[in-house]
């Protein structure tokens, strides 16, 4: 029994030999790029190259599985491994959680109000520090409060892309853990909730799995995703209602209601989590009349109920972003006036026009911020051409699965326009000081969600196109997405554990 067991476990090793060596020769390109002295974390080294080959040698057939897998092993290392408070904006969105996690569910504009435990000031005092850092072990979670207007700055964001990680933190109070392990256990909520909502967004993909496998794949999406930042609960709506989308565009029957109903729901709560992602629901109004009802009343009933909704969640949103106001935290946004600004627009639209149409273009031709990491100061940027060609071999293997008209082409090019253009305008109204022509706070990471429609865009009947569909597995699509996250998480190893 063991001899036999030892033999299945050798060809197993064998059969896999070529994705163990590009997990080796990945580690030692990392080395190479990332590394600063000699004095390597061996350790971590040694782990992270065990665990990779486990995962990809124990890598389940079904791609829904493999992809939970990767993002919840990978995530876990990142949850673990990143500093504290060293994601984006992460100090204020644990301070949303705790907020949430104490039962105060909306913000407010009096001081008094905006009460938090005193664990993130113990937090804030130690971020930076890593998980072998000694000096939080021993603190206990403290039911003390004071005052905390930085809160107010996740306003943007109702409470409810919070609520992963308010969980997180609530069970570790409950089970009176030391405050450093409640911390991660917040950030490893808010994973799980991420694997389960790509997991239904890949069950309902269709012939575009692997568009929304590597999309979700990508380390900036993990990395978000494993910590207090709500950007991986938005990421993970936009896929599931993409998904959704092209299950509706792939359907041999009538659409249901149920169905279309369902995707105007998740576009209300992207009105609550990632406002400019609520053009989604124009989508279905570029889908061909005949996939759905013969009956053309129930249709345009079925779509306007959708308008209706989302013009529901839209005031809703706007009636509690309006009522908060952001403290001013930096001189340059003494300089932010939303009025002064739409009047400049209005009064010189060839001027401003311009400015917001460039930083438009700059964004869409120049993601290689979704590879920068930390307070966007390390990263992989320098592996950015080759996640270009990655992506180009994934529309390639991807771009005769689905075809679709000019009329849907027209809509999907409409919306991912609006999504760009809106989320540029949206920054440069509430970021960029009066009269400034650079627009300020654009991230790529804000655009990630429109990769999937760019790939729907340029789907083809081409013949020639068609020879080469599937020329890659994705077993070998997702041992490349590891790849990339291997470099992430080495990126973060060797600039906190040298």
């Amino acid at each position: 029994m063991t001899k036999n067991t030892g033999f299945s476990f050798l060809r197993t090793v064998k059969s896999n030999y070529k994705y163990i060596l590009s997990i080796f020769a990945t580690i030692i390109m990392a080395i190479v790029l990332y590394a600063d002295t000699m004095n390597f974390p061996m350790k971590f080294l040694g782990i992270l190259f065990l665990v990779s080959v486990l995962l990809i040698i124990c890598l389940p057939q079904e791609i829904e599985y493999a992809v939970i897998a990767i993002i919840l092993i990978m995530g876990c290392v990142s949850a673990l491994i990143s500093p504290i408070n060293d994601i984006p904006d992460e100090r204020v969105h644990y301070a949303r959680a705790v907020y949430i996690s104490e039962g105060d569910i909306n913000l407010s504009n009096k001081k008094a109000n905006l009460k938090v435990s005193e664990d993130v000031k113990r937090i804030d005092e130690h971020t930076g520090q890593t998980i072998v850092s000694e000096t939080l072990k021993e603190t206990e979670h403290s039911t003390r409060e004071f005052i905390y207007p930085e809160v107010k700055m996740t306003n943007a964001y109702y409470s409810l892309s919070y609520f992963p990680q308010a969980i997180g933190i609530s069970l570790g109070n409950l089970f009176h853990l030391p405050l450093v392990m409640t911390y991660y256990l917040g950030r490893i909520c808010n994973l799980l909730v991420y694997a389960l909502l790509i997991f239904l967004a890949l069950k309902l993909a269709g012939q575009m799995k692997q568009v929304v496998a590597v999309t979700s794949l990508i380390p900036m999406n993990i990395y978000l995703a494993a910590s207090y930042n709500q950007d991986g609960f938005a990421l993970g709506i936009v896929l599931l209602a993409l998904s959704v989308f092209m299950n509706m565009l792939q359907e041999d029957r009538s659409i249901s209601s149920l169905k279309l109903l369902s995707y105007y729901l998740l576009c209300g709560l992207l009105v609550l989590s990632k406002f400019t992602y609520f053009l989604l629901v124009i989508l279905p109004f570029f889908i061909p009349s005949a996939k759905f009802d013969k009956n053309k009343k129930l249709v345009f009933t079925n779509r306007l109920l959708g308008i209706i909704i989302i013009t529901i969640f839209a005031a809703i949103w706007f009636k509690l972003y309006g009522q908060v106001k952001i403290p001013i935290l930096a001189d340059f946004l003494k300089q932010v006036n939303v009025n002064k600004q739409i009047h400049n627009i209005i009064s010189s639209p060839l001027i401003y026009g311009r400015v917001i149409f460039r930083e438009m273009l700059v964004n869409l031709f120049n993601l290689d911020n979704i590879l920068r990491f930390g307070g966007l100061t390390y990263g992989t940027t320098n592996l950015f051409t080759l996640y270009v060609i990655f992506s180009v071999c994934i529309y390639f293997n991807n771009a005769t699965k689905i075809n679709l008209n000019w009329w849907t082409r027209l809509g999907i090019f409409l919306v991912t326009t609006g999504i760009t253009g809106a989320t540029v305008l949206a920054m440069f109204l509430t970021w960029t000081p009066v009269g400034s022509m650079v627009v300020l706070g654009v991230q790529s990471r804000y655009l990630i969600g429109i990769l999937p429609l760019l790939f729907l865009l340029f789907t083809s009947e081409n013949q020639q196109l068609e020879k080469v569909k599937d020329f890659l597995s994705s077993k070998s699509i997702l041992n490349i997405t590891l790849l990339f996250n291997i470099c992430m998480l080495l990126s973060t190893i060797f600039r906190y554990y040298n």
